[in-house]
C-alpha cells in the first residue's frame, strides 16, 4: 500500500507539484464547464475559454508568490 501511495504522490509532483495550483486548476475547470452547460445565452460560452486562461494563470501566479514572499 505504502508502494503505491508513494507513487501515486510521485506521479503528482511530476505533473503538479504544488496544491495551490492544483486546486487552482481543478476550480476553474469546474468553473469553465458550468459555463459552457448553464449559459443561457449563447455568447456566454464563448467566455469559457478566457476563463479558463484567465484562472490557471492566477493560479500560476498565487502559488509563485507564495514560493517568492
Amino acid at each position: 500500500m505504502t508502494i503505491i501511495i508513494r507513487a501515486l504522490k510521485e506521479v503528482f509532483n511530476f505533473f503538479c507539484g504544488d496544491w495551490r495550483i492544483f486546486w487552482g486548476v481543478i476550480a476553474t475547470i469546474v468553473l469553465a464547464e458550468l459555463v459552457i452547460n448553464f449559459a443561457t445565452f449563447t455568447y456566454a460560452k464563448s467566455f469559457a475559454g478566457a476563463i479558463f486562461v484567465i484562472g490557471v494563470s492566477l493560479s500560476l501566479i498565487i502559488a509563485l508568490r507564495t514560493e517568492i514572499g
